[in-house]
């Protein structure tokens, strides 16, 4: 039988040759110098609610990017719904509700007129939120009710299956030429991306906000797991994903996680207790999407393999996030990213890398 993770690598293998004129070398890291250093905050605590509002504010807050009526996309990591018999929360394979809701509801309060949570799933609406994503009432359901009695019925759950009307189609340096996002997210004014903290395959060690986008891609085009996308060329897609989207916040779940092989348990991931590591809990948000997911990689990479650059450091395997550096999208070395809150190094662990002693090759 072939496993997900046997054909997404051989996927990735088919596209790989697609993307070696988008892979430049470490030479090519003097190029791109933004006015200012991005900013990435990292909270920890027990209180995942209170720790994400701590995280958003040492940021500059929502209303940085939110204004009066406007609308608001989040695309939570909901890979699983409950759907394997266990809780997918404290399993590490989803966003924690807490998290979602705390951002949900921030955007209410900046202002935004409506506020909707969701991503492309071929299951019934009532299972993507239908309350089977976590025991003892940490259902996302149930944390946006008791926001909509609140505040007035601003958030909505949505399936983007159902939902859709129509595509809008941006440009893409792979052989796909063009991509197709959903109608709900091009036109909502705030596009928000809220992942857990996980590590993927060899191909791509880590999934993060950038890589989570993949899961606003209509499967109705791309084939389930979404193939098409990966025959292109995956690294170059996600990056066209997210030059598209332009994501305005990263807010990283880093309460549970998952380490090794996979993103599900499923798949071969193993859970990560993150407050049994370090002593609590961990939020990471910032507005740059290559800068957020690069501290992300480098909180879970201690020991891994080091780069000759410490500048660029283990997030430099991570090839969406090395491409996405290169064709302007973010910043990805250290020393052009200030972190607020916790010091990395007071947070820093070091995770199973997926392939175990194996190190993505590296052009």
């Amino acid at each position: 039988m072939v496993t997900r993770r046997k054909f997404v690598k051989k996927i990735s293998l088919i596209g790989g040759s697609c993307l070696l004129s988008q892979m430049l070398p470490l030479s090519s890291f003097g190029n791109y110098l933004p006015k200012e250093k991005a900013r990435v905050a990292i909270t920890r605590g027990r209180d995942i609610g209170a720790i994400t509002r701590e995280a958003l504010g040492l940021i500059g807050g929502v209303g940085r990017i939110v204004k009066k009526g406007q609308s608001v996309f989040i695309k939570p990591n909901y890979i699983s719904g409950g759907l394997g018999g266990h809780d997918p929360v404290t399993a590490g394979e989803i966003a924690h509700p807490d998290v979602v809701a705390t951002v949900a509801e921030e955007c209410v309060k900046a202002g935004a007129a409506r506020v909707m949570i969701g991503e492309w799933v071929e299951r019934p609406p009532n299972v993507l939120f239908g309350g089977q994503e976590g025991k003892e009432g940490a259902q996302v359901r149930h944390r946006i009710d008791l926001l909509n009695k609140k505040y007035g019925h601003k958030i909505f759950l949505i399936n983007l299956m159902v939902h859709t009307s129509h595509f809008v189609y941006y440009p893409s340096i792979t052989p796909l030429k063009t991509i197709a996002i959903p109608d709900i997210v091009a036109r909502c004014h705030v596009k928000i991306t809220i992942p857990s903290l996980k590590t993927h395959h060899e191909e791509s060690p880590v999934t993060m906000g950038m890589k989570n986008w993949m899961g606003i891609m209509p499967s109705s085009l791309y084939g389930e797991p979404r193939y098409k996308l990966h025959e292109a060329g995956i690294h170059q897609v996600i990056v066209d994903i997210n030059k598209a989207l332009r994501p305005d916040l990263t807010v990283i779940d880093g309460s549970y996680g998952m380490e090794g092989e996979g993103t599900t348990m499923m798949f071969g991931g193993r859970t990560v207790d993150v407050s049994s590591r370090i002593g609590g809990f961990l939020v990471i948000a910032g507005y740059d999407p290559v800068a957020t997911d690069v501290i992300g990689t480098r909180v879970i990479s201690r020991d891994w393999q080091p780069i000759e650059n410490e500048d660029l450091g283990t997030p430099y395997y991570v090839h969406h996030l090395r491409m996405a550096h290169i064709q302007r999208l973010g910043e990805l070395r250290r020393s052009r990213i200030t972190v607020k809150g916790q010091p990395l190094e007071r947070v820093s662990m070091n995770w199973e890398m997926p392939g175990r002693d194996t190190y993505p090759e590296i052009p």
